[in-house]
């Protein structure tokens, strides 16, 4: 059950407190401030849905006052003016301020509530279209091929051939690297400029039972719980792009059913004899070698002949660490700065679950993070500990500096030496984090930093 919405009373007169937290019982939970003080106290100590302020308190326009400071401690609230009198012109000032409504004292407690109620299904319908737009802009970034490594440009200049070929495509690629983002930068556009159709298939989900139903569709009554024709697959997409997600895992008796559509580019329905043509173009994905599978009988050799005309290979993440600053900065929230130490970190790290996995970091990150700069110790332990282990292969691999120094060695050339093993053996200790590195060696953190890029530590 939702506990009821907080509304925090700011008004001097005690007798209004006692009159309006016995009208609001049983729909709000009501707090009391008696001045602007109070009210900001309680803010930065309490969720607070609704201020419903006084213009006048002790001062006569200390409630207009306190707008601006209010919602610098608690800006999500609304805030409600409140007032023995309808002055028009303190109303057009409490709206410029950023009040949300206003209201006459004597209001009868209906006409209160029902105002209160009716700011928080504004705010409600405002934090709804907000969330369906940020999720709309993440799954439109999901959908961008990021990066500017050899690799990634390579691939990139492949796919702009690729895109107005009708020729079939299979995007190799491990898991998570990105295979469906490759697959839908190929899609083309239809003859009205709008983005031609591209339907989505997972491969291991289609059952032998009802793999017809979906892939040439059906109509109404051609079996038991066929309440209304449907389309298939095949037929959604035509113009545009049947996209097989791992195909690998397709049985082998859909495999033949799919070579036989690949070969005529007709099909019909269950339940029909009507035959239905459609230009479809087939754009498979696959982490495992088909062409293996192929010989050991596990993929079916003239299917793969009809599907593999234009492969496609995407790199691991691991191949291009270079990509992984651009990378973190397009799925990043934009109040979030990455330090140096945690994309250093990031880079480091073998990404066994490609650029889907760097999506679910960053979003833990971001989550968990008590402040907006993510150095490396927000990281989780997996990639903290993989940074160590690199930190301390790299500090194995440094040269013996306690050997006898050369003669021809000078006094700053050793000073030099001794300070970069100092430095080094922090930032080990530290695992990279230089906040703590800075603290512990009691030096200013602008300056340690200057001193890492002069050592070319970091």
């Amino acid at each position: 059950m939702n506990s009821p919405a907080r509304v925090l009373i700011c008004d001097d007169d005690p007798i209004f407190h006692l009159a309006l937290k016995q009208s609001l019982k049983g729909h709000f939970d009501c707090r009391s401030a008696y001045n602007a003080d109070e009210a900001e106290a309680i803010l930065r100590n309490h969720r607070v849905d609704i201020i419903l302020l006084d213009v006048q308190m002790r001062t006569g326009d200390e409630g207009l006052r306190a707008i601006a400071r209010l919602k610098a401690v608690e800006p999500e609230a609304s805030i409600i003016m409140s007032s023995g009198l309808t002055d028009f012109e303190t109303v057009r000032k409490a709206m410029i301020l950023g009040a949300s409504d206003y209201v006459v004292k004597d209001s009868d407690p209906e006409t209160l509530i029902h105002s209160l109620q009716r700011i928080l299904e504004k705010r409600k319908l405002v934090h709804r279209q907000e969330q369906q737009n940020f999720e709309v802009v993440s799954q439109q970034k999901r959908h961008i091929l990021v990066g500017e490594s050899k690799g990634i440009v390579a691939l990139r200049r492949m796919i702009e051939k690729m895109r107005g070929s009708p020729a079939n495509v299979v995007i190799f690629g491990e898991t998570g690297a990105g295979k469906e983002v490759v697959a839908r930068q190929l899609r083309g556009s239809l003859e009205d400029g709008s983005l031609a159709p591209f339907v989505s298939v997972d491969s291991s989900t289609i059952q032998s039972s009802t793999a017809e139903s979906l892939l040439f569709g059906h109509e109404k009554g051609a079996f038991t719980g066929a309440e209304r024709q449907v389309k298939g697959v095949f037929e959604e997409a035509d113009g545009g792009i049947v996209y097989f997600d791992e195909i690998a895992n397709m049985p082998l008796d859909i495999q033949a059913k799919l070579l036989r559509v690949l070969q005529e580019k007709e099909f019909t329905r269950l339940g029909s004899t009507r035959l239905i043509q459609s230009s479809f173009r087939v754009v498979c994905a696959s982490n495992k070698d088909l062409e293996e599978m192929s010989k050991k009988g596990l993929f079916k050799d003239d299917l793969l002949q009809r599907l593999n005309v234009l492969p496609l290979s995407i790199p691991p993440l691991r191949e291009r660490a270079e990509d992984i600053p651009l990378l973190v900065e397009h799925f990043k929230r934009s109040e979030f700065v990455f330090a140096q130490s945690a994309l250093d970190a990031l880079k480091a790290y073998p990404w066994p679950g490609n650029v889907r996995e760097l999506i679910n970091v960053i979003a833990y990150v971001t989550t968990m993070a008590e402040e907006n700069e993510i150095e490396e110790a927000d990281l989780p332990p997996k990639i903290r500990d993989s940074a160590e282990k690199r930190t301390a292969a790299g500090a194995q691999a440094e040269p013996d500096t306690e050997s006898p120094t050369s003669h021809e060695e000078s006094f700053y050339e050793q000073v030099a030496r001794f300070e970069r093993k100092i430095l080094t053996q922090a930032y080990a200790q530290n695992a990279g984090n230089v906040s703590r590195m800075a603290l512990r060696l009691g030096m200013d953190r602008s300056h340690l930093y200057t001193k890492l890029r002069e050592h070319k530590i970091r």
